[in-house]
């Protein structure tokens, strides 16, 4: 048996060691310097481009890219194929991999004019490339917001003792973000307030139970409602309103609740459970692997937020390494302790209280009691095993709704960026149309259960998002004269795991045309084209530039 306390360790050391030496290799690779004037600088209208101080900025990166990603995909990895697997994924693919998108999106983005991924790729790859890229990471976007929408109604169904926490910081974030925005109120002190009120809150609901009496799929219609209505707003208003202090504020929530599970693994010291390497759902180790963990090591998604509602908020460029290569490092930590969690955390067999059990019930509540069991036995007064349990839940809804908001925002940037010349978006007006755009399929798909089978792809999608803003980013800092093997190597490998993947779910048996999907058969065989075009397109422009030289 393996000692729990001995994967954090090893993990926690690579992982900084990661940031500390590859981390540094970057930045001097792509030349970061404070005399760039940032677009949140140059370009600031307090509306999307506000600039940041370098605390706030990490807590909304870093609640944005994490969501339910490093929760679910390290669960679910771990059923098929045991944790040895997962944690070695985790821990190289997130320092050499998932970094190097991570940072290398939010720079490509900073030096041009904060524009996203999409709009880089028409100009420094093919117009064709650009627009289709748009339109996938458009429709992608649309279906996370339905999914998490989806997921955080669900949760809040399950769990009533969650409502009281979530709009309490939901408010209180308001206040906080006017109060320092706007009347230059103590920044630490009034974190230190916010926080206070927002775990108190947890502990009222707990003695002030909610319950629901109007019927399940009504209430179920209403919660989703209600989750794209907040994105919705949380897209138009000004980024200091709502979107950076409520992220800024579950972050450090979160943090806490984290440094908790942290706190737990080393008093209790827990034997993992679950075998170290398995086969258990009949899928090929590659590339089944890497896309199942995905975002604890690298994720398209990344690239969006690094690209879009990051990159307006970046004050300096020395900020860069820090908010998107830490946050992504960061959040393969997070994704260790879910792994450490789950394994450590409940019996391997069958029965009540076991990882099989736990997760036909949903991986929220298997993270959740995991979490509970060894945190519980810490023996920190007031934390019981219960209230440990809705802590983990409280800190996975936070995820989910951070991703929620900052996802409709980022479909809106999209739309915005693609249709600027023949309609302006700057205003009011405009915001709110952009939004609708994406909020109203979103509402549709979510209340209908339409997304479901398209969902089922999404993992394959976010992964060649990935693998199409490195090829990006990749052709930007060629033209600039940056060598970029670093870039070029990481972008190879996902494109190959993942059109691999995209015809192994596709022609394998069992796959989408031997169980006669053909609407998952038509889509994945779509994506495989796109990422061969892409593909073609940035050998082409590899191939000019080495030309030139």
């Amino acid at each position: 048996m393996v000692n729990a306390i001995v994967i954090l360790l090893v993990a926690s050391v690579w992982l900084f060691l990661g940031y500390r030496i590859y981390g540094r290799f970057i930045e001097k690779r792509l030349k970061i310097n404070d005399k760039n004037i940032t677009p949140a600088v140059k370009q600031k209208d307090d509306i999307d481009y506000s600039p940041s101080k370098v605390a706030f900025l990490f807590g909304h990166h870093f609640e944005s890219i994490a969501g339910s990603g490093p929760i679910i995909g390290p669960i679910l990895a771990i059923s098929y194929f045991g944790w040895l697997p997962v944690v070695l994924w985790l821990t190289l693919g997130s320092v050499i991999i998932g970094g190097v998108h991570d940072f290398t999106a939010l720079m490509a983005s900073v030096r041009n004019k904060a524009k996203g991924v999409a709009s880089i790729a028409q100009e420094y790859l093919s117009s064709k490339a650009g627009t289709l890229f748009g339109i996938m990471i458009f429709v992608t976007l649309i279906l996370i917001v339905t999914v998490f929408s989806v997921s955080a109604a669900d949760s809040i169904i399950a769990r009533p003792d969650l409502i009281i926490p979530l709009v309490v910081i939901t408010v209180v974030a308001m206040i906080f973000g006017i109060g320092v925005q706007k009347f230059n109120w103590n920044s630490t002190i009034t974190t230190i307030i916010a926080v206070v009120i927002v775990f108190v809150s947890i502990g009222i609901s707990l003695q002030i139970p909610v319950t629901f009496t109007i019927n399940p799929v009504l209430l179920r219609a209403i919660m989703i409602t209600v989750i794209v209505a907040y994105a919705g707003i949380a897209s138009v208003v000004p980024v200091w309103i709502l979107l950076r202090p409520r992220d800024y504020l579950s972050s450090v929530q979160l943090l806490l609740i984290l440094a908790l599970g942290v706190l737990g693994i080393i008093i209790v010291n827990p034997e993992v459970n679950v075998p170290a390497v398995m086969n258990n759902g009949g899928f090929s180790l590659w590339p089944v692997l890497f896309i199942s963990v995905a975002c604890g090591a690298v994720s398209g998604f990344h690239a969006l937020v690094s690209s879009g509602t990051t990159s307006k908020q970046l004050e300096k460029e020395s900020h860069a390494k820090i908010v998107s290569y830490g946050g992504m490092l960061l959040e393969a930590f997070l994704a260790v302790i879910v792994t450490i969690v789950a394994v450590a955390g409940l019996k391997w067999g069958a029965g009540e209280g076991t990882f099989q059990f736990a997760l036909n019930q949903g991986w929220i509540v298997l993270f959740s009691e995991g979490f509970g069991n060894i945190v519980g036995k810490v023996g920190i007064p007031f934390i019981s095993i219960g209230v440990a349990s809705l802590l983990g839940a409280v800190m996975v809804n936070q995820f989910v709704l951070t991703s929620v908001d900052t996802s409709t925002r980022l479909g809106r940037f999209i739309i915005s960026e693609k249709f600027a010349k023949k309609f302006d978006f700057s205003g009011v007006k405009g915001r709110i149309l952009a939004t609708l755009a994406v909020v109203i399929p979103a509402w549709i798909l979510g209340v209908t259960n339409s997304y479901e089978t398209i969902w089922k792809l999404f993992a394959s999608s976010n992964q060649l998002i990935a693998a199409i803003a490195l090829i990006t980013v990749a052709a930007y800092f060629l033209s600039k004269k940056v060598k970029v093997g670093f870039i070029i190597l990481p972008a190879i490998f996902v494109l190959v795991t993942t059109m691999t993947a995209l015809l192994y779910l596709t022609f394998r048996t069992g796959g989408y045309i031997n169980t006669e999907n053909w609407v998952l058969a038509v889509i994945s065989l779509a994506m495989f084209a796109l990422g061969a075009l892409v593909a073609w397109e940035g050998f082409l422009k590899f191939r000019s530039q080495k030309n030139k030289k």
